[in-house]
């Protein structure tokens, strides 16, 4: 049953006009977020028959949660255009794209399988054969390559430091690194055991299920939620790490939400929230265990940019704290761009299903992040590093990186 509470909180202001990227693009009130608010209250209501335009509209959606920074009235847009979203979804069913992706998401084998073939038609195919090609706005010779093996496979169960152990860590590596960004998997890595952490990777983790929650799949993605719940529980460890925004989204607010309207008990999702990190955060709060074993080149500083991903800003309340870490990094030269904090486009599926969309936004910010100067163009999101790459083009001399990647590089070379 669809709960509209959050719906009658809203006045109506329009204040979430002005920071929605869609409603910023399309300039049409059917799909601001007010709008869809009150048909969400409308079908809640019964005065409203559910249909599939009603989907399209509640597709227009890219969940970046700027709508719910900006509420005065504090309506939960995002859990109450989920539930409309899992209505509707039932109803009218999904395309044969997100089934199979959420067949995929929820069983790890098969998803490995994929990556496979999907690597060899990256690899080489695209690579030699079809380097043109385009899905939605994504030109995929832009794209990076897969990893040769999974990640999560390169690595030992257990990684210690060279020196005495300041604690353990618990490693959740989301599926983008575990498949495609490994570089940022084995800097992770090497910043954590420089400062003297061990590193735990447990084999068992599975995707974060944050594609499935967002789309209302709750059912489906049960069973990765637990599981992550419980592989990931270690009581003994100092902080669970995550370099990925959405990932990190999910294990520290997404669980605690699904399970509460699935009928579980939430206090295992609270507890594992307390412990999660994202890795740029975990570095700033400890970055005295780091900055001896920084290079300290000002002579030639590295300019470096930041596009801060809505997962991290929005979901998580991480704010100002990658740019401070960025700015305190020796041999590095930060330079804000004016829309740092801006949605990039992305959206998960929403940049496959709504390419243009996507396109004009990314545009903007790529253009804005150039005007820096910058040599690298730091984000703690794969999906907004895929989007944002993909849209670069060849001549552009600005590369798209985690933060994670500029400290790695900053290392000296005997450590």
């Amino acid at each position: 049953m669809l709960n509209a509470n959050e719906a009658y909180n809203c006045g109506r202001c329009g204040l979430c006009l002005t920071t929605c990227p869609v409603y910023r693009q399309e300039f049409d009130e059917t799909v601001s977020p007010r709008s869809k608010v009150q048909l969400a209250r409308l079908v809640a209501e019964g005065r409203l028959a559910q249909s599939p335009q009603l989907m399209e509209v509640f597709s227009m959606c890219i969940n970046c949660g700027n709508c719910t920074a900006a509420c005065p009235a504090g309506v939960l847009h995002g859990p109450l255009f989920m539930r409309l979203r899992s209505l509707l979804g039932d109803q009218f069913g999904h395309s044969w794209t997100m089934r199979l992706l959420f067949h995929l998401l929820t069983h790890e084998q098969q998803l490995l399988l994929s990556a496979r073939i999907a690597r060899f038609g990256r690899n080489v195919i695209f690579e030699k054969l079809a380097a043109d090609l385009m899905i939605g706005t994504i030109k995929l010779k832009n794209t990076p390559h897969m990893n040769r093996e999974p990640f999560r496979a390169q690595m030992p169960p257990v990684i210690n430091p060279e020196g005495a152990v300041k604690g353990t860590i618990v490693y959740f590596v989301g599926c983008a690194t575990n498949l495609t960004f490994g570089s940022i998997g084995w800097a992770v890595v090497q910043v954590l055991t420089t400062m003297g952490f061990r590193v735990v990777v447990p084999k068992d983790q599975v995707c974060c299920a944050l594609p499935l929650i967002m789309h209302g799949a709750l059912e489906k993605a049960r069973e990765n939620i637990l599981t992550n719940i419980r592989v990931l529980g270690d009581p003994d460890s100092t902080a669970i790490i995550v370099d990925c925004a959405t990932c990190g989204s999910a294990l520290r607010k997404e669980y605690k939400q699904a399970l509460g309207e699935l009928g579980h008990a939430t206090r295992a999702a609270e507890s594992l929230a307390r412990k999660v990190f994202d890795i740029s955060e975990f570095v700033y709060q400890h970055f005295d265990l780091i900055a001896p074993y920084l290079i300290n080149t000002p002579e030639q500083p590295e300019t470096v940019t930041y596009h801060s991903p809505c997962h991290l800003r929005n979901a998580q309340g991480i704010k100002g704290i990658v740019e401070q870490m960025l700015s305190r990094l020796p041999g590095v030269k930060y330079v804000p761009s004016k829309d740092s904090e801006s949605c990039c486009g992305a959206g998960g599926s929403f940049c496959l299903e709504h390419p243009d969309i996507t396109k004009a936004i990314a545009g903007e910010k790529i253009r804005n992040a150039k005007a820096t100067g910058a040599s690298f163009w730091a984000t703690g999101c794969p999906g907004c590093n895929l989007n944002l790459s993909a849209n670069l083009e060849a001549a552009d001399e600005i590369r798209v990186v985690h933060p994670i990647q500029v400290v790695a590089r900053l290392l000296r070379k005997d450590q």
